[in-house]
Formats: structure tokens, sequence, C-alpha cells
């Protein structure tokens, strides 16, 4: 269920001309969204699936299928993702990373299928299959503060060494505003 900082921010995101899925995919870049009403912090996060996993595609290895399967649970605990100042706890998450059973069993037939199907769409139209593949993965956290916060830090920098940027927004009652993070500088603060 979204709630309504959600709605005002996107309302703020959307007048100032950023919407996170008409943004241009490029690799090496995410974006953050930060919207902050009373005691409710909202964050959306959106990471290229290249930089975030390494591949652009459902996993076709029982390698891939752990790493997705390893980072929605990462996402799904806020671990090393995204740490905030203030006295909060995570009260909701979403994410677009489905955890999944055995590659073998449930996704062998199923990516091989997939696999085929892509080689032929790349001969019947290289644009949609170009659209296809390049698929980003959003995060989406909710927090309950007992206090004022005054910044967040990124911490998944460390582990995602393709990701050099984020572009972030936030909105806030002290304010909003728009700021570049990297790893030499992963802290946002208003």
């Amino acid at each position: 269920m979204k709630k309504p900082c959600l709605a005002v921010s996107l309302l703020f995101f959307s007048s100032v001309g950023f919407a996170v899925n008409a943004q241009q995919h490029v690799h090496g870049q995410g974006e953050l969204l930060v919207s902050q009403e009373g005691s409710m912090l909202h964050l959306q996060l959106v990471l290229p699936a290249a930089d975030a996993l390494g591949f652009e595609h459902e996993p076709e290895t029982t390698e891939q299928l752990n790493n997705q399967n390893l980072l929605a649970e990462r996402f799904t605990l806020n671990t090393n993702v995204i740490d905030v100042e203030g006295k909060c706890e995570l009260v909701g998450v979403e994410h677009t990373l489905e955890a999944q059973e055995d590659y073998h069993e449930s996704g062998h037939e199923e990516a091989h299928n997939e696999a085929h199907e892509s080689e032929h769409d790349e001969h019947e139209g290289h644009d949609e299959h170009e659209k296809e593949n390049h698929q980003n993965i959003e995060v989406e956290y909710q927090f309950h503060c007992d206090d004022a916060v005054s910044g967040i830090t990124v911490t998944l920098f460390e582990s995602m060494p393709s990701l050099s940027v984020i572009q972030a927004q936030w909105i806030t009652e002290r304010g909003q505003g728009l700021s570049e993070l990297s790893v030499g500088q992963p802290t946002l603060r208003w």
C-alpha cells in the first residue's frame, strides 16, 4: 500500500521532470528518490540490473539464480544498502526481484525457451530486443522515524563496483534538492 508521502513525493518528482521509469537506462548510474513527511521516510532506489547482478536477463545458471536470491534477501533486510541517520525502523520493503526455487527444477527449460525466443526477437526487431534486455531493479523502503532524519548513506557502492553514480533527489519538511552520490561521496544530507 502506498503511503501519502509517496504520492506527494511522486508529484514533486514528476513536476521537476523526473520520472524513474522514463529515465534512460545507463549502466553505472542509479537513481534515488527520498521523501520524508512527519515520521515517515520513503526511499526509492533504481539500479541497472547489470550493475546490481552482473546480468540483465532471467537467471540462466545456478550461480546467477543464487546471486539474484542473495540480492533479493539483501534488499529485503536492507543489509549494506542504505543507512539512515536517526532512530528509524524499517517498516516496509518492496523490490522487483523475486526469489526463485532451484534453477534446475523451475528455470532451466524456461530459460532455454526464453533464450530461443530472444534470438528470434533479435531477428525481428533489434530495438525491442534491446529494450527488453536493459532492465532495472527497483527497491522501495519505508521507515518510521522517532526523530528528524538529516541524511542517509548509500552503502552498496562497495559491493557493486561497476555502479559509479547515483542521482539523488529529495523532498523533506526542511526543503528539497538534488545531489550526486558516488563511492567517494555516498552520503546525502539535507
